[in-house]
């Protein structure tokens, strides 16, 4: 039996307000007949939520708690403790697979209360933490809470499936924290979700490293919209193997660079490498001619459905497309519309092999050689050298 309270745009602040809610909510079905409920879409003050809490205390049988957007123009110091009414109620539900605290802006102060959740209830399958202004600080109690839920159930989490952790501003400290504490009480992760965080290489490397290492049953990874640049991009083609039972990659818009995105395609050519992946996204990450040139080999070993390489640097006219589109074809996959492409560079038209060629962007051959320098003549013949091309 399923309680439902969505989009209603109820401004609830007192227990008076929440008292039909609460009538409502024991009429809808026996205390241990009611398996969802859904409260996305209002608003509820602390009073109005303990009241509603409450009630739930004598659900004993609830599968799935969304409580989505149910903060909006709440002040800073009520969601915590609005929060900590619900967990309340929500750490003895023996049967509780899926929490869902999306759009919630409680911030590092709302994590606390979660972290109390995932400590004390480890039936939980899939949490849902997206947009929530989580931060650093936030980003490291849930690692530290699924660690310490671990310790407490023979060092693991063996029912955690699907974690969804966007738009949370978790960067690379929260996403180390994650790697080193979360993820290796993990075995049996299947779904990760992290888009628009602001991890930088760093973490990205730690990051998927992690994955590689200790959750082999992954089948959806999202990283949208982190940075990648050459060093994530080796560091996600070396834990690719890991994870037969990939179903969905995306890494639009995270920089893979020219170098980094032919390493992830080299990386996922042999039939070996993720053979069951249907969604590969690689927009936006300045993919030059040379790059895709090696898409239509990789998808010659894939049955993949979906690919996205729009916003990439090279022609959406040259033939190269056309390979590429009927590589997915014969296997009734389709490619996205390359209808906001970036100008490819004159050289990458003229000259596909030259230090692309081997993964390098020429930017990073003039680091290396800038760091080999000895000297300052060494520096400026070698910066010379480069503006004289």
């Amino acid at each position: 039996m399923k309680f439902s309270l969505e989009g209603k745009s109820l401004r609830l602040n007192s227990a008076a307000d929440a008292a039909n809610i609460v009538i409502d909510l024991h009429a809808a079905a026996p205390d241990d007949g009611l398996e969802e409920i859904v409260l996305s879409g209002n608003t509820f003050g602390v009073d109005a939520a303990r009241a509603v809490a409450e009630a739930l205390r004598k659900k004993k049988n609830l599968k799935i708690a969304n409580l989505s957007d149910i903060f909006t123009g709440r002040l800073k110091d009520e969601i915590p403790l609005a929060l900590d009414a619900f967990v309340d109620a929500l750490v003895d539900k023996e049967n509780l697979g899926l929490i869902d605290l999306c759009d919630n802006a409680f911030g590092p102060a709302g994590a606390a209360p979660v972290r109390r959740l995932f400590v004390e209830n480890h039936a939980i399958a899939t949490l849902k933490l997206n947009n929530n202004g989580l931060g650093i600080e936030g980003g490291r109690l849930i690692a530290t809470s699924l660690n310490e839920a671990a310790k407490a159930n023979a060092g693991v989490l063996p029912n955690m499936r699907t974690i969804i952790m966007g738009r949370n501003r978790l960067e690379t400290a929260a996403a180390k924290h994650l790697s080193l504490l979360a993820f290796p009480v993990l075995p049996n992760l299947t779904e990760l979700r992290m888009p628009q965080n602001g991890i930088r290489p760093e973490g990205i490397e730690v990051l998927v490293q992690a994955l590689g290492a200790h959750c082999f049953k992954l089948e959806v990874l999202d990283l949208q919209d982190n940075t990648f640049t050459e060093s994530g991009s080796v560091a996600l083609s070396k834990s690719l193997p890991n994870w037969p039972n990939l179903r969905t990659l995306n890494v639009s818009d995270c920089l893979l660079g020219k170098g980094g995105s032919k390493v992830v395609v080299k990386a996922l050519t042999p039939a070996t490498v993720a053979p069951r992946l249907e969604t590969l996204l690689l927009a936006f990450n300045e993919m030059d001619l040379s790059g895709a040139r090696l898409v239509p080999e990789m998808l010659a070993n894939k049955s993949i459905k979906t690919l996205h390489l729009n916003g990439n640097m090279f022609d959406a006219d040259d033939e190269v497309v056309e390979k590429i589109q009927a590589a997915l074809a014969r296997g009734g996959g389709v490619l996205d519309d390359l209808d906001d492409m970036e100008e490819p560079d004159s050289e990458d038209e003229n000259d596909a092999s030259g230090d692309e060629s081997e993964g390098v962007d020429a930017s990073d051959n003039l680091k290396k050689a800038a760091v080999d320098a000895t000297d300052v003549d060494a520096l400026a013949d070698v910066l010379g050298g480069k503006l004289s091309v």
